[in-house]
């Protein structure tokens, strides 16, 4: 009997322009996303973003919840100054918010950066592995779980209110009454679910930017966090990136929140086999 063995996850690098290229999508995207917000709601969540050294720096104060305030891009788009640190810092401050997190990977400049962090009284907080595909066709499809009824549907309309409440009580948050199905048709999202005998068990999103790179994320329950069920986001990665392809997209980035060392768990397991790697790895660092 033959034993298919567990594909191993590359880890190639990329180079300083494509890690740019990677950092400013997903930026992009969640600038985007806030965006759709309200106006009148989003000021009273205190809902913002803004640039800075060509990063993004998004805020959601009413959260309390350090990944809805951070950076993206920092020190990579552009190098970082002593004088940039402070001026984010203080904007966090300003803002009321203390539940924040800062970036770090190793594109970042200059050298002396995450000292510069510790300095400012920062501590690395979490990890995650980011990951990267290029537009090469999917391989063998991904075996389904047995004894289930998983299927895969696109977000419309007539399932926008479904979707919002679910992704809101996955995460516990109040997106107000219509931000969420705000994202439903706008330029360049896309959001999935996924079902099990006819009830929404996960859900995510895929942001398509101009330049073709497919961000995915507002992923729910998030696996290895939130779940150890992964089989839902495996359908559902597999068929964004099918959508992503025909689409057009050249690019596919996304993280696993849940890192391990080994790159052996299910998630590392289901994204090798849709042909992504692990280039590099990103490190949050929190207030202490």
């Amino acid at each position: 009997m033959t034993v298919c063995a567990r594909p191993r996850m590359e880890t190639t690098a990329v180079d300083h322009a494509t890690a740019v290229a990677i950092e400013v999508a997903e930026a992009c995207a969640w600038i985007d996303s806030y965006a759709a917000a309200p106006a009148e709601w989003a000021e009273s969540a205190g809902l913002a973003t803004r640039v800075v050294a060509g990063a993004a720096l998004i805020s959601w104060a009413a959260t309390g919840r350090r990944y809805f305030s951070r950076t993206i891009g920092l020190g990579v788009v552009e190098p970082v100054t002593p004088a940039i640190l402070d001026h984010i810092l203080q904007g966090y401050a300003d803002a009321g918010i203390r539940m924040f997190l800062l970036q770090s990977l190793p594109h970042c400049r200059p050298a002396e950066y995450e000292g510069w962090l510790a300095e400012r009284g920062l501590e690395p907080f979490d990890a995650h592995d980011r990951l990267v595909r290029g537009s090469a066709p999917l391989g063998a499809a991904l075996e389904p779980p047995v004894d289930r009824d998983l299927v895969v549907e696109r977000v419309g309309a007539g399932t926008a209110d479904e979707w919002a409440e679910f992704v809101q009580r996955v995460y516990r948050l109040d997106t107000g009454p219509s931000w969420l199905q705000g994202l439903i048709g706008r330029p360049g999202w896309h959001q999935y679910v996924a079902r099990d005998s006819g009830e929404i068990v996960a859900a995510r999103a895929m942001y398509l930017d101009p330049s073709r790179i497919a961000w995915l994320g507002m992923d729910g329950p998030v696996p290895g966090v939130m779940t150890l069920d992964y089989a839902p986001d495996a359908a559902l990665c597999e068929a964004i990136v099918a959508d992503g392809l025909e689409r057009g997209a050249r690019l596919f980035h996304t993280d696993i929140e849940a890192p391990s060392d080994g790159l052996d768990t299910p998630a590392y397991e289901y994204f090798a086999r849709l042909g992504f790697r692990r280039p590099y790895t990103r490190t949050h660092w929190r207030l202490a």
